[in-house]
């Protein structure tokens, strides 16, 4: 009860914003539910940024000419998307500093697809227009605009519209891939990418880049709800992960007794985001994170315990080091749990017409690989927290590269603690040799 009581204390701090040390979220894992978890590792992150941005050299570069825009300060919502047109790619900060750097002048197209561009100083109503930089956080926008008016000022009518669409790439075993991002003047501008078994209703993984824009994020943003597309039909993909729905299906195979015991208010299959919200920079990436083809069933302390340690360690890191990777994210297998007999049963959380779909997966894994410099790590832990330490270990398939490694001090997860996630590091190499999911790439070392 004392543990609870503290940790509603600091639950409070965070929500009224006051200046104290939050402890880990992975702290908290054991204790908190989904939302208010999400909601504290929010208040959590922002604090972290703060100290980051101040302690960082970078920052007076901002007295320079042109325009600088604070991640967390200068872009309001309901958020437009942003394209630097000198490059024709979202308008991101360059470097880990959290702000946004343009020229004196240059050009950014502004979008507010499905929407109209709201600003105080607006001439036209239109869906999309160019503005150009005039100095410090001020912007020009002829057409658009009938003077010069702040950046922090334009917003759209509302959320602007984002797009999962089916391609015809194919990826591992020919399955779909599926591109989540936004269209500006008919152009798609990809966020991630998935990797969909359609019959299986199983995400195998989803790529993103990441480099050092991607150290800071915008913080307080409201998490949607989540949605399924067409890539989930005949099914209600949200009911799947009520805890009615999930302790229903799990005791089909287990017997009522049993499922009892594995769901608990503080133990449950929550919708892990394979790319994390905060992974992407600004409001418009992070609502797009919000489809069921970027998540998977995880165990709720997995999921805020060492999985969202090497989510926000991982991403640090890479903006640190300078490193320009792309970050594929997935899942492979199907947990067990046992049964009324002690026999290990395959868990599914769909059984729509007797076909076993939705498997709530054995692994989860991050691969983070920078091309360039030809390196990269895979990372990689097991989601089931009802294993014993002994049948947690012998499912890790190769020599773990990270523990007793000062090359990953970096990485601050507890890879024992089964009830977090039992985690591990591979080789590329050895990664490969047991989850045989993605594309080729060399890879000459690995991503400390």
């Amino acid at each position: 009860m004392l543990k609870l009581i503290i940790i509603g204390v600091f639950v409070v701090a965070a929500s009224l914003s006051l200046p104290t040390e939050y402890p880990d979220p992975q702290d908290l894992a054991l204790y908190l539910n989904e939302e208010q978890f999400e909601d504290y590792l929010d208040k959590w992150l922002a604090v972290e940024q703060e100290k980051w941005i101040s302690n960082i050299t970078v920052r007076s570069a901002s007295a320079r000419s042109g325009c600088s825009l604070r991640v967390n300060g200068d872009f309001s919502e309901p958020q437009p998307v942003f394209i630097r047109q000198s490059s024709n790619s979202y308008l991101f900060p360059r470097d880990n500093s959290g702000t946004v750097r343009l020229d004196s002048g240059e050009r950014v197209t502004v979008a507010c697809p499905g929407r109209n561009i709201r600003h105080p100083n607006a001439a036209s109503s239109v869906a999309t227009a160019t503005v150009a930089c005039a100095g410090g956080q001020q912007i020009s926008g002829p057409g658009l605009l009938r003077s010069n008016g702040a950046f922090a000022q334009l917003t759209c009518s509302g959320h602007a519209n984002h797009v999962a669409e089916e391609t015809r790439e194919r990826c591992y075993n020919n399955n779909v891939v599926i591109r989540v991002g936004f269209v500006v003047y008919d152009v798609f501008y990809p966020v991630y990418h998935s990797c969909y078994d359609k019959n299986r209703f199983e995400v195998l993984y989803v790529w993103a880049p990441m480099d050092a824009s991607n150290t800071v994020q915008q913080t307080g943003v409201d998490r949607p709800g989540w949605i399924a597309g067409n890539f989930y039909p005949g099914v209600q993909a949200n009911s799947l992960y009520t805890q009615v729905q999930q302790k229903q299906a799990i005791a089909r195979v287990v017997g009522d007794r049993l499922a009892n015991q594995y769901v608990t208010s503080n133990q449950f299959l929550a919708r892990g985001h394979l790319t994390a919200k905060s992974d992407q920079i600004f409001a418009t990436g992070q609502r797009s994170t919000f489809y069921f083809i970027n998540a998977v069933p995880q165990w709720q302390p997995f999921n805020g315990g060492n999985w969202n340690s090497l989510e926000q360690n991982l991403r640090r890191r890479i903006g640190t080091a300078g490193y320009k990777c792309v970050v594929y994210t997935g899942s492979f297998g199907v947990t067990q749990l046992r049964n009324e007999n002690g026999q290990f049963v395959d868990i599914f959380l769909d059984n729509t017409n007797g076909r076993r779909r939705l498997p709530v997966p054995l692994y989860m894994y991050k691969v983070a690989y920078d091309a360039s410099r030809r390196v990269g790590t895979a990372f990689i832990s097991i989601n089931n927290p009802h294993y014993t330490a002994a049948e947690a270990r012998s499912l890790q398939f190769c020599t773990d590269r990270c523990r007793n490694n000062n090359a990953f001090s970096w990485l601050r997860w507890q890879p024992d603690r089964v009830d977090l996630g039992y985690s591990f590091c591979c080789t590329i190499s050895d990664f490969r040799r047991r989850i045989p999911h993605l594309p080729s790439f060399t890879v000459n070392g690995l991503l400390t």
